[in-house]
């Protein structure tokens, strides 16, 4: 008799990794509340210096960071946003740095479109496009949706999404999630400062 199987291979792939996101949001929130409890407000902005008040360093560090395949995690920046208010309240924040990410995304997914043939970098040995392409090639689109709600590096998947000729509608319906990600998570950061 023939077992039956409830959840193809990419499903799987995709409910472990999203829980794999909560669990890396559960982590950001031990280490954000030991920080809170043992250094006071005044020694969490000595840490930052000059840069946390300089509006075009933070966001120019947070576009390169997102176009350089999330190089910083971007809950960083939403942290730096809830504290400062800086560029307006919380939420409308955190919107502007989600569209920013959203963007960057689109950025590498077209660059990865055109540099597709071209590229040494997509095609060469690099360790960690290596690995990405071959989850890509397994699993397409599951692998956005993945790298739009937890911490793969979202820019660098959307590359390769690009190259691996994804549907352009479909990609950017899809990496829409990438926004409801940052507002979920910037949720969280909101209560737990609360």
């Amino acid at each position: 008799m023939e077992k039956k199987v409830f959840l193809d291979d990419k499903t799987r792939f995709l409910i472990r990794n999203i829980l794999k996101g909560f669990l890396y949001l559960a982590i950001l929130i031990v280490i954000f509340l030991l920080i809170k409890s043992y250094f006071s407000e005044q020694e969490r902005m000595e840490w930052f210096g000059d840069i946390y008040d300089n509006v075009p360093l933070v966001m120019s560090i947070f576009i390169a960071s997102e176009i350089l395949f999330g190089i910083i995690p971007p809950e960083v920046f939403m942290l730096w946003s809830l504290k400062t208010g800086l560029i307006g309240s919380y939420f409308v924040s955190i919107g502007l740095l989600s569209i920013i990410s959203y963007l960057a995304g689109f950025t590498n997914f077209t660059i990865g479109t055109f540099a597709k043939d071209k590229s040494r970098i997509l095609n060469g040995s690099n360790k960690i496009i290596r690995k990405y392409r071959i989850l890509f090639q397994k699993y397409g689109t599951h692998l956005v949706i993945v790298a739009c709600v937890s911490p793969l590096p979202f820019s660098a998947i959307s590359l390769l999404a690009g190259a691996g000729g994804m549907d352009k509608k479909k990609y950017l319906w899809y990496s829409l999630l990438r926004i409801v990600r940052f507002f979920v998570y910037a949720y969280v950061l909101y209560k737990i400062e609360a």
